[in-house]
């Protein structure tokens, strides 16, 4: 979520973007999510980011937006509003502080089941690295018949085999997505069906790329892609979790995608640290090179068949 220097959002910014990740040819985009900073946004800034995401994207993939709230009656008051701004589909993210602690698998059913109730979209689940959802979770989800889904960014591969042995004996089937931006490849080789990620924020092109070669059996291929992304990958999720944002915004101006790397206070700028980290991945692995742009070469191709016309 790009910003103004004096903390204000930064719209035409975030249009040119958003129009660049979908020419990367995702399924769909997530915005509200951790990443894009939605915790740090005011109710009336999420509704119009998916008002101006939903126009500029015009149909050509789904927007999603995440929901963050509390408690249940205010889960279910956003996700109405999201839905009326044009989302496609919602992310739960787990309510804080109720989902600390040993989770009944009631409990998750139906704060779930109350919010799918609610409104006429898909939901995925999100279980993040703060919240671990109990076995059995993913077979009661899959009971709730709004729920096509759930993210698992536990970032620990025993939990990701977990979900997708427990995925594999449902009666009906939802997409098990890792959300582990550290093993990508790793996550959709272990059996996921693809990710919802924050760091396809950039090389959004190349990494559906990577997910069709190993949907195909092009390991090689899929790994000669990671291989380059993974070094940044870890940097932007290394500890400490919370500077992936500014560290990405980083990495969007090195490519030229953004303007700033302003992220809104009390999170911490970029540390010199990071920043040195970032320039050698970057001058290491070519990731100037616009394969790894969000739209890929889709956008640079397009200007070049406009030029022979």
């Amino acid at each position: 979520m790009p910003f103004h220097n004096d903390g204000s959002p930064d719209w035409k910014a975030l249009e040119s973007y958003i129009y660049q990740v979908g020419a990367g040819r995702p399924l769909a985009i997530a915005m509200n999510m951790a990443l894009s900073e939605g915790s740090s946004l005011e109710l009336d800034e999420q509704l119009e980011v998916i008002r101006r995401c939903k126009q500029v994207l015009e149909g050509g993939c789904h927007l999603l937006s995440g929901i963050n709230a509390n408690y249940t009656s205010g889960a279910i008051a956003l996700a109405r509003k999201l839905v009326d701004a044009g989302a496609d589909g919602l992310v739960v993210f787990p309510p804080v502080p109720a989902f600390y602690g040993p989770l009944p698998l009631e409990m998750i059913a139906a704060y779930h089941r109350d919010i799918a109730n609610a409104v006429d979209v898909p939901l995925l689940a999100f279980q993040t690295n703060f919240v671990s959802y109990p076995p059995g979770t993913i077979r009661v989800l899959s009971e709730i018949p709004g729920i096509v889904g759930i993210k698992d960014a536990s970032f620990n591969v025993d939990q990701t085999l977990q979900n997708v042995k427990e995925g594999s004996r449902l009666s009906r089937k939802i997409a098990i997505l890792t959300g582990s931006d550290t093993f990508i490849l790793e996550a959709i080789l272990m059996g996921c069906d693809g990710a919802l990620i924050g760091f396809a924020s950039t090389a959004t092109a190349a990494l559906v790329q990577m997910h069709e070669f190993a949907g195909g059996g092009k390991i090689t291929e899929a790994y000669q892609i990671w291989s380059a992304l993974a070094p940044l990958a870890r940097i932007g999720w290394r500890q400490p979790l919370r500077d992936y944002r500014v560290r990405m915004k980083y990495v969007l101006m090195k490519q030229g995608i953004l303007t700033n790397m302003i992220v809104r206070a009390p999170l911490p700028a970029l540390s010199e640290v990071d920043r040195q980290d970032i320039d050698e991945t970057f001058k290491k692995f070519r990731l100037d090179d616009p394969q790894f742009f969000p739209a890929g070469r889709a956008i640079e191709t397009a200007h070049s068949v406009a030029g022979d016309h």
